[in-house]
């Protein structure tokens, strides 16, 4: 049987989630390079950013001729957009910051997982070119619904708001509330499942 999907939230309306959202205000544009094969994945973050953070967008690809729309609006300005995540160029958030008092007009972030985010990072090298950014002491994840392997591993969201308290100061508590009730409604509903299942 299909699920009936809610045509806002693109949630199963068994776990419709319309009356958790709330709106994050960032100044920056929130740009997210979202791997095909997170798309349709139930349990992924990145929808609750473009519910919750107007200013935001998604951009589903692999290659740069994916994304050759955004890299012409990039190249375009006059100040660059800045990447959120680790590699040999980054630089500590916390630090950078906090010394150099600036903030990008816009900030990208890799929606996959660590394998095919690494993928899509050597798939790209117009990312290369770009200032970037890693997490000295990120906050420990509450992504409970998926799993990561990697040590301090965040979920986009989660990221997003590190480094929106970083850059702008903003309180996301709402937007991390947001991800948890969500969280607590999807175990919810896997329980109930569970049950009646066990029932029958």
């Amino acid at each position: 049987m299909n699920r009936v999907i809610c045509h806002h939230c693109d949630y199963p309306q068994s776990v419709c989630i319309c009356d958790l959202l709330c709106s994050v205000h960032s100044a920056q544009k929130i740009i997210i390079l979202q791997h095909p094969s997170e798309v349709n994945h139930a349990k992924n973050s990145a929808k609750l950013i473009r519910l919750c953070v107007p200013n935001s967008e998604i951009w589903v690809g692999e290659n740069p001729k994916d994304f050759s729309l955004l890299i012409s609006w990039i190249n375009a300005q006059q100040e660059s957009a800045c990447l959120v995540y680790p590699n040999d160029n980054s630089k500590p958030l916390e630090t950078t910051i906090s010394r150099e008092r600036c903030a990008p007009p816009a900030l990208i972030l890799l929606d996959a997982t660590w394998r095919k985010a690494y993928k899509l990072w050597m798939n790209n090298p117009w990312l290369h070119t770009l200032p970037a950014w890693h997490f000295i002491h990120p906050p420990k994840s509450q992504y409970r619904i998926r799993k990561t392997s990697v040590t301090g591993g965040l979920s986009t969201l989660e990221a997003l708001a590190y480094t929106l308290h970083f850059t702008q100061g903003i309180d996301t508590t709402p937007l991390l509330s947001t991800f948890t009730q969500m969280q607590e409604r999807v175990f919810a509903r896997q329980l109930a499942s569970q049950q009646v299942k066990s029932q029958g």
